[in-house]
């Protein structure tokens, strides 16, 4: 069977760089955790087209997606990925599978039968996967995970996982995915709900004078942690032993999340919408944080 085919695979595309080699780390422990096989998946971008003078980025070349890769042109990147896998999981079952072609239409489409698709976030660049992140994410069929090392210090233990929410149902459904891996993960779960009160509150629609409303704002604060639990409390059922920790910040998602991701494990987010209609589409919260978090972001659609 090929990679990414077949019934819920953890697919991840690796391209050789220390980035897509910790994604391979991290695919690998969530398939393991989740009885899953992993799929390994190599995309090599078609050539760069000359003419008259201009280059066609791979992109754009004129060549069908999907083309099998000679053997020497992909068994070293898989090999190094596969040896990865082998060190943590001797027992897991690996599908490797080595294409040219354009690298997010590829992964895009290996993401339709796949539970999760993870690759690494590396620099800029035709050949590197990581390059591709936020097309890859306006793409998927599936949560993506975008892995970086986290810069926050170990210290014997578990980092949280961070989920942003704003009750609607792309968040919903990353509190879910944020449940399910901070469990796999023994790990605690913060989750956070992040408002600009100066927006709701004072000058503008509600205050009208340019004054705080602090009546205004306590209802309004009140409103929100009964928001909060009902909408996390289905979860706190299902994972009786989370370790849930509730936060309210008055910042901008995007801000406050990129923060909470230098003191976590992994951030989830959800993603609104779908499609090849650009920034509209994937939200500016879940672009930010596939930028500039400083940990991996699990993006939900």
């Amino acid at each position: 069977m090929s990679a990414g085919a077949g019934q819920s695979a953890v697919v991840v595309g690796v391209d050789g760089s220390d980035a897509a080699l910790g994604g391979v780390r991290w695919a690998a422990d969530f398939a393991a955790g989740h009885a899953l096989p992993l799929a390994l998946l190599h995309v090599t971008t078609k050539p760069v087209w000359h003419f008259g003078g201009g280059a066609v980025p791979p992109e754009s070349a004129p060549e069908p997606a999907g083309e099998p890769v000679g053997r020497e042109a992909g068994d070293s990147v898989l090999a190094a990925a596969h040896a990865v896998v082998q060190s943590a999981h001797p027992d897991l079952e690996v599908r490797q599978r080595a294409v040219r072609g354009s690298i997010a239409t590829i992964l895009a489409d290996a993401s339709a039968s796949a539970r999760l698709l993870v690759i690494g976030a590396g620099a800029a660049g035709h050949r590197a996967v990581g390059g591709h992140a936020v097309r890859i994410a306006h793409r998927t069929q599936c949560p993506l995970v975008v892995w970086r090392p986290a810069v926050a210090k170990r210290t014997g233990k578990p980092l949280p996982v961070v989920v942003g929410v704003d009750e609607s149902d792309p968040s919903r459904r990353a509190l879910a995915e944020a449940f399910d891996v901070a469990a796999m993960l023994h790990a605690p779960l913060t989750v956070v709900h992040m408002w600009e009160i100066d927006a709701a509150v004072g000058m503008g629609d509600l205050g009208g004078q340019g004054l705080m409303d602090w009546p205004l704002l306590e209802v309004l604060q009140s409103q929100q942690r009964q928001q909060m639990d009902e909408f996390v409390e289905p979860f706190t059922r299902q994972y009786r032993n989370a370790h849930v920790n509730k936060v309210f910040q008055d910042v901008s998602p995007a801000k406050g999340l990129t923060e909470l991701s230098r003191e976590a494990q992994l951030v989830v987010v959800g993603s609104h919408g779908r499609g090849r209609i650009a920034d509209a589409v994937l939200g500016s919260v879940s672009q930010n944080l596939i930028h500039h978090a400083e940990c991996p972001v699990l993006v939900v659609r």
